[in-house]
């Protein structure tokens, strides 16, 4: 009897600042819990589970063949180097470990890792198989989850992300415009039978977005899900392109969706420019509501503690009573994150809403700054939420 795919994996087992956003319900509220952010120049190769470096120890002249260069991880690659199947080539770098320990990808969990990379004009799309990142579950003998591929597509060389079975395609874009400079990658993956499961995958060149697609499939077979990078290569090319080679990775970052915790500051207790604390209209959090002075340059600031850097979402409730929006500025420690952000009429001073900014905290505190924009003031402030 040939076993399927799920049986063989369960045998082995056993072996960048969005300016506005609505405001999301606290029963589903998620954030993203960064994990793992490896420095190649202190942490090394220790950022990873395990290393495949010429595991067939057919090219010693060539070791190491995986190194931290500076702060990039790099990978090197040449024609004479063989795995321990003979019709192919690999050295890769398993797992996201920390000092504590290795991660864990489970089934029912999200995760999503960014990274940067460099891949040099040597490095060519392929008529066989040519992975530069994986997904696969642990032990020997298992196919693919998810792979990041350079293929050559009728004659033209692409860089691609697919589903392996049944091969469904997330994304593919040409790869010689990306050759010789740092492009950046990010790849989400809900774990997950059938279509429980999904992918993300996101590639931008500088400011420009050239892939950002999502498909439903299969991301789990009978164990965790283990994240692979490297250069793993068939030698059955038929287009010439094998060469001696490299590829650098950097900026390695690994965050894992988790329930998101809420920090609700009341405006009364903030630091207040040209604004008193009111009582006086109904429906508001805590002991009262800030009325700022009809002023321009008015403001509220909070300061918030982050337990660590990372992206957070701010949330700020008020309320305005006129027909006249009254615009805030939004700073961040500082930095604009919204300007001129709009705060429109609320029909009544007792009836209260909410906007919503995406910003990035720093570790310990950080200080929350709206500030009116015109004459008009602020609208009342009633609390900012910290939801990280």
């Amino acid at each position: 009897m040939e076993l399927t795919r799920r049986q063989l994996g369960t045998l082995v087992g056993a072996a960048l600042l969005t300016p506005y956003l609505p405001a999301r319900p606290a029963s589903a509220a998620t954030a993203w819990q960064l994990m793992w952010a490896p420095e190649a120049s202190s942490a090394g190769l220790g950022a990873f589970e395990t290393i495949e470096d010429d595991r067939a120890d057919s090219h010693p002249a060539g070791q190491p063949h995986i190194f931290a260069e500076g702060n990039n991880f790099r990978f090197n690659m040449h024609t004479v180097d063989r795995d321990s199947m003979t019709d192919r080539q690999r050295q890769e770098v398993t797992g996201t470990r920390n000092p504590s320990g290795y991660l864990q990808w489970l089934k029912g969990e999200t995760w999503r890792v960014t990274y940067s990379m460099f891949i040099p004009s040597s490095l060519k799309a392929t008529t066989t198989f040519t992975h530069i990142s994986q997904t696969k579950m642990p032990g020997t003998g298992t196919l693919p989850i998810t792979v990041t591929s350079l293929r050559r597509v009728d004659g033209v060389q692409t860089i691609e992300h697919k589903i392996f079975e049944p091969d469904i395609l997330v994304g593919r874009t040409n790869l010689e415009p990306l050759q010789n400079k740092w492009i950046d990658a990010e790849y989400e993956i809900k774990i997950g039978d059938g279509g429980a499961g999904s992918v993300r995958w996101v590639l931008r060149d500088g400011a420009t977005t050239l892939v950002d697609a999502t498909k439903t499939g299969d991301t789990f077979l009978g164990d965790r899900v283990r994240p692979k990078w490297g250069i793993y290569r068939s030698l059955g090319d038929t287009s010439g392109s094998l060469q001696n080679c490299y590829m650098l990775l950097t900026n390695m970052r690994a965050y894992k969706q988790v329930a998101a915790v809420a920090t609700r500051l009341e405006a009364e207790n903030a630091t207040i420019s040209q604004g008193v604390v009111e009582s006086n209209h109904a429906g508001f959090s805590g002991t009262g509501f800030v009325n700022t002075d009809n002023a321009a340059g008015c403001y509220v600031q909070w300061t918030h503690t982050a337990s660590a850097a990372g992206p957070a979402t701010l949330t700020i409730r008020y309320a305005n009573g006129t027909t006249a929006d009254r615009p805030m500025d939004i700073t961040v420690n500082g930095v604009v994150v919204a300007s001129g952000l709009s705060f429109g009429g609320t029909g009544a001073w007792t009836t209260w809403a909410s906007k919503s900014v995406n910003a990035t905290l720093v570790a310990g505190a950080n200080t929350v700054r709206v500030t009116g924009a015109t004459a008009n003031g602020c609208p009342n402030l009633d609390y900012l939420e910290v939801l990280v």
